[in-house]
């Protein structure tokens, strides 16, 4: 008896509408963004606050603003809303998130999760159990059944399409128990209708039936009467391989009619389909015929191989009946199709109708035609198998060579990481070592203020003393004295302040060139910390400053993969200006931006082009 599980057309993102906000309101990861703002603005509103303390809030926010990517939980949320109705464009949104793998490890689980139930909604076939292994590996951790159910039961589909039976078995198993008690009763289906028929292919009938029997208490919980009609149709399976006939034609009857009532199709296709075999079995061909009728009545004119089987099944019920003639014509539809199959049973009704005619000649022409037509199919099995096992060979490589890829780039970005971080430390503690260098300046130029406000209090003193002694006449030898002495103090003090209005005009200068290259450093502090990639930075200032070529040689490296180590290698008379000229016109600035960032001359230029 054919086993079709009919039940895989039906969206498992249906069965969790109930659940829809709830989904939506997940957590993909810690916001960054949140965590930035708040160090701006510690850093916007106390910029009194000690040297070391700043720096500490700088490195912070430089680590956070270049380990976060963009948040991709819209697209992710996008994705799962589209799962149910649009499986293609799902999987199409999903493929178009670069680097998934390098965001955080709730959004990189999320993603794996959903891409492979899109693959699998969208009918793509599954090379591959690594993406839903990361994602139950996550899951596993968190206290989120709901997530964790539905992974377990998404890698047991990709197990059972890998050929791992068993494996899915196990799979289906843990995921009704995570579900247990949950009221998602759609997945709950799934996986018990999944693993009934994983039991029925392995002829452990008692087990298929308790499988199907609870698939049908969860679809009835679900009120989903679509899923209550496959589960009687799989219950009738059940009862067929049981040669039980009586109760397997109930329970199809019981499966049609709920499906004829909502108008599901696939079920209703499916019902009809194998009561008509079991009709066949006991020989009750009329009402296996009406079965195929009304089939025939709801085949889609654009499905042909759909069409091709209904004509084959009416053809061959006819023959059975000993109405060759009518027979003949319907089998001759069932040929116009592509399917290699349904051709091969199609010659072979053809052999048994003419043997059943005594015509020989037409039933040993049909014959070869079915040898035929079965060898095209073993040369396309074996073509198949072989395809299959160089495609799993060649994906495995594949995966090996990008680890190993993904491997060295994460090194590269890593040690790239760690200069860049060293070149903002050193800047970082370089700007605080002028800092107080100013701030020792400022106190020097208040000291010396204070003591040539003191010298000219003396200057004033002195010269009261000189006019006190110019009117006294009584000893002109001690006022000559005194007025000597007095004038060679103000001398001196003239003389020193002088000289120390010459410091004063000095540290002002000092500490106008001081501020001047403080500014200059905030403003590429500034620069830095807006735009950390180097690339960014030159195309926006159109300048390099020094400090910025160990930054921008160490990303040169982790994205050309060691460009210039591997150009000192080729060439180890190489000077560091060269290198610096190479660096530009790999990154193929024109000849005016590098003139201008080298700062430099046309001829120079050239001659450095000449020697290239």
């Amino acid at each position: 008896m054919q086993l079709i599980h009919g039940c895989d057309a039906i969206s498992l993102s249906g069965g969790r509408k109930k659940q829809a906000g709830r989904t939506r309101k997940k957590k993909y990861g810690f916001p960054i963004g949140l965590a930035v703002g708040e160090i701006l603005l510690l850093l916007r509103h106390n910029m009194n606050i000690g040297p070391m303390k700043r720096t500490i809030y700088y490195l912070l926010f430089l680590c956070l603003l270049t380990g976060c990517y963009p948040d991709m939980k819209p697209q992710l949320e996008e994705a799962e809303a589209l799962l149910t109705e649009n499986p293609d464009s799902a999987y199409r949104l999903l493929q178009s998130i670069e680097r998934p793998e390098r965001r955080q490890e709730a959004e990189y689980a999320t993603w794996c999760l959903l891409m492979t139930q899109a693959t699998d909604k969208s009918f793509r076939e599954h090379t591959s159990d690594s993406l839903i292994r990361v994602a139950v590996r996550y899951f596993s951790k968190q206290h989120d059944p709901e997530r964790l159910a539905t992974a377990l039961y998404t890698q047991g589909r990709v197990e059972k399409e890998l050929g791992k039976n068993e494996e899915a078995a196990r799979l289906f198993v843990k995921a009704l128990d995570v579900a247990k008690g949950g009221e998602d009763y759609k997945l709950q289906f799934l996986a018990s209708s999944h693993l009934g028929t994983l039991y029925a292919y392995s002829h452990l009938d008692s087990l298929a039936f308790s499988a199907y029997e609870q698939a049908l208490h969860f679809a009835e919980l679900a009120q989903d009467s679509s899923s209550i009609s496959y589960s009687h149709a799989y219950l009738g399976r059940v009862y067929g391989l049981q040669n039980n006939w009586h109760e397997a034609i109930h329970a199809y009857q019981k499966a049609i009619a709920i499906a004829s009532q909502v108008q599901s199709i696939p079920a209703l296709r499916l019902g009809l389909s194998e009561l008509a075999t079991a009709y066949c079995r006991i020989q009750a061909y009329q009402n296996a015929f009406d079965c195929l009728q009304r089939l025939q009545d709801l085949a889609d004119k654009s499905l042909t191989t759909n069409q091709a089987i209904t004509y084959l099944n009416i053809g061959d019920l006819y023959r059975l009946m000993g109405c060759y003639d009518l027979a003949i014509p319907y089998l001759e539809k069932a040929l116009n199709t592509k399917n290699m199959y349904t051709k091969r049973s199609t010659y072979q009704c053809f052999y048994y109708l003419y043997i059943k005619q005594q015509n020989y000649k037409k039933a040993i022409e049909y014959n070869n035609l079915y040898w035929v037509c079965n060898d095209s199919i073993q040369k396309i099995e074996k073509q198949k198998e072989i395809i299959a096992v160089e495609k799993k060979y060649n994906n495995e490589k594949l995966m090996n060579e990008k680890q190993q890829l993904e491997l060295k780039q994460s090194r590269m970005l890593l040690i790239g990481s760690t200069i860049f971080f060293l070149i903002i430390l050193v800047s970082l503690v370089v700007y605080v070592q002028k800092q107080r260098i100013i701030a020792s300046l400022l106190r020097n130029l208040n000291k010396i203020k204070g003591e040539i406000e003191e010298k000219e209090h003396q200057l004033v003193r002195y010269r009261q003393e000189m006019v006190d002694l110019s009117q006294r006449q009584s000893d002109y030898a001690d006022l000559q004295q005194s007025k000597q002495r007095v004038e060679t103090e103000m001398k001196k003090l003239a003389q020193e302040v002088g000289k120390l209005k010459e410091q004063k005009a000095q540290i002002l200068i000092r500490l106008s060139l001081k501020e001047e290259e403080m500014k200059r450093m905030e403003d590429q502090l500034e620069q830095v910390k807006n735009t950390p990639d180097i690339f960014v930075r030159i195309a926006e200032t159109k300048r390099i400053e020094e400090t910025e070529w160990p930054e921008l040689i160490a990303k040169m490296d982790a994205t050309y993969q060691q460009f210039t180590k591997r150009l000192q290698t080729a060439f180890p008379k190489l000077q560091k200006m060269d290198i610096r000229y190479c660096i530009l016109w790999k990154l193929g600035y024109t000849k005016k931006i590098i003139i201008e960032l080298m700062n430099t001359s046309e001829d120079n230029y050239f001659k450095r082009l000449h020697w290239k």
